[in-house]
């Protein structure tokens, strides 16, 4: 029976050898261990380098990606280091990339040079998003302070690996900066079957950064959803009225950052798909994450059942004012001061809702979810909680199972 139906699925849709090699490709829960520049190194070395790194910080990415909002590792100074090194690491990849399309025009057995030097444009485009996400994102802050992650150390690290990579110094750090001299195209790959290798290093350097701009995109959202992104009180403009050194970050100031990241993410991507394209035309070992991608596209793209045509975005639903704020607005208030107080007031509102609901359980006599709906300023709160994207929001939606439910006592028997 097994074999009759391996038989027929693999006819109603064939397994590729692209497929079975991204299988043979995935690792057993093991993370490579964290790689240290001790200087020297030769270009193998360095492209191995920077491969363990980028997968290291993509693995680290995935990990903080399914943190809660308010952990401590979502600070301003690692959202900033890690915008920062970005920015370094698609520079350096547009310096190699560069490097390369001068040399597979100069080798009779590369590919043709055209679609290397496409890719460097690309990259030279998403070096210059990160650098405007770097600059937006130092116009915010957090509610608490803390030391860098260590999402944001291995992605200096990255950078690190990569300059090393990039320039012919071969003590190049991180403060030399970028107007040093780029590394030969000749030494970064000087046989043709060093050119595989080398691709592959900045295919897997490119990928990383096209995970990070959407995770820090995402955290970034996440923390002004919970209501942890803070300004400089002087840096507001005066009609705001907050006697503290920092207040909540405005809207526009963090729908900006958010702007700036989501070019970041389309550069990025584009400049994936660039480099797949030379990494399946050189066989690098970097193509299977080409096969990676597409496969996760085609399973997100798949019909589900039971899902609406459409779904509301996030920040459609974080944007939308709470029931004070609303009211100011209807009221005509377009004072930034009182509209940040009016915010704050629905902020609190929410969090005391969720607080209290998540800590009640399911109790006979606990009101349902449609209970909550019958008023109207009782909706507004509850559905302005739900749009918070607080997990515990969702005890809200309570229901009571039938054996819960208040049974109505019995009439009395006529006599």
């Amino acid at each position: 029976v097994l074999d009759t139906s391996v038989r027929a699925a693999c006819q109603h849709e064939p397994v590729t050898g692209r497929h079975r090699e991204l299988l043979a490709a995935i690792p057993v829960n093991e993370l490579p261990t964290r790689r240290i520049l001790g200087g020297g190194e030769a270009v193998t070395g360095l492209c191995e380098g920077v491969i363990v790194t980028a997968e290291r910080v993509r693995h680290l990415a995935w990990l903080s990606a399914q943190a809660e909002p308010w952990a401590v590792d979502l600070n301003a100074a690692s959202l900033r280091r890690i915008a920062q090194a970005s920015t370094v690491t698609s520079h350096n990849c547009h310096i190699l990339l560069r490097a390369l399309a001068e040399r597979v025009t100069h080798t009779a057995a590369a590919p043709d040079g055209t679609g290397v030097w496409a890719a460097a444009d690309a990259a030279g485009r998403a070096r210059d998003t990160w650098l405007r996400a770097a600059r937006a994102v130092s116009q915010i802050t957090t509610d608490t302070r803390g030391l860098p992650s260590a999402l944001a150390a291995e992605t200096s690290d990255l950078a690190l690996w990569t300059g090393r990579l990039a320039y012919a110094e071969p003590g190049w750090t991180l403060s030399s900066g970028p107007a040093r001299q780029a590394r030969p195209p000749a030494s970064l790959a000087a046989r043709p079957e060093d050119l595989p290798v080398a691709v592959a290093a900045v295919h897997q350097a490119c990928e990383t950064l096209a995970m990070l701009t959407g995770t820090e995109r995402d955290r970034i959202r996440a923390a002004a959803r919970a209501g942890r992104s803070a300004a400089p009180t002087s840096s507001l403009p005066d009609d705001y009225d907050v006697p503290r050194p920092f207040a909540h970050a405005p809207p526009e100031r963090v729908s900006t950052v958010l702007a700036a990241y989501t070019d970041a993410v389309k550069a990025s991507h584009q400049t994936v798909a660039a480099v797949g394209q030379i990494a399946a035309a050189t066989q690098a070992p970097s193509r299977v994450l080409t096969t990676a991608r597409e496969a996760t596209q085609t399973a997100r793209s798949a019909p589900t059942r039971d899902v609406p045509a459409r779904h509301a975005e996030p920040d459609e639903l974080h944007q939308q004012p709470g029931p004070t704020e609303r009211t100011l607005h209807d009221l005509g208030v377009t004072h930034p001061g009182l509209l940040s107080r009016g915010a704050d007031i629905d902020l609190a509102c929410e969090r005391l809702i969720i607080d209290a609901a998540a800590g009640l359980g399911p109790a006979p006599k606990r009101p349902s979810a449609l209970m909550l709906s019958r008023s109207r300023a009782t909706a507004a709160l509850v559905n302005h909680a739900l749009a918070s994207g607080d997990p515990r929001a969702t005890a809200l939606l309570w229901r009571p199972e039938p054996d819960q439910r208040v049974q109505p006592e019995p009439e009395p028997e006529a006599d």
